[in-house]
């Protein structure tokens, strides 16, 4: 093993577990930490020679950490947190045996595929993110936009 590798194996060895504490204090949730962490180590694995020619490789990473952080914050305030909830004290309080059934018919075919992955399915917006072929966030936009839409329709009627 070469030294850059072993430095890098070091580093994250001796830094993981705070990393890990300092992300959930600023994240609030334990998969999202961890997640910025596993961001922060693959965002130094590839910038290995910056980060290797760095003063202080560990005030680096802290910091690329915060960046991260901060960013995950700013895009969780721009997207707020939609539950199915919300929709069905619009239509009418009643749980229904499946999603279809409470869903607008004037509601397009992409979105009721979308909300029904989201939570009928339980599934994650990696998954459904996967199936559309988009970007994590990018399904985050649309479920948001989808549940919205589906409000706004259950609203009119």
């Amino acid at each position: 093993m070469n030294q850059s590798n072993r430095s890098f194996q070091e580093l994250y060895e001796s830094l993981h577990d705070t990393m890990l504490r300092v992300a959930y204090r600023m994240v609030g949730t334990v998969e999202t930490a961890e997640d910025l962490v596993q961001d922060t180590f693959l965002l130094a694995l590839f910038q290995k020679d910056r980060l290797a020619l760095h003063p202080s490789p560990e005030g680096w990473l802290m910091r690329a950490l915060q960046n991260l952080a901060r960013n995950e914050q700013r895009r969780l305030n721009n997207h707020s947190h939609v539950s199915l909830d919300s929709l069905l004290g619009i239509s009418g309080g009643i749980w229904p045996d499946s999603l279809v059934d409470i869903l607008p018919k004037q509601l397009s075919e992409q979105d009721q595929k979308i909300l029904r992955w989201r939570f009928e399915q339980n599934m994650g917006y990696d998954e459904i993110a996967d199936r559309l072929g988009i970007s994590a966030s990018g399904c985050r936009s649309r479920v948001f936009r989808a549940v919205t839409r589906c409000r706004e329709l259950l609203e009119q009627s």
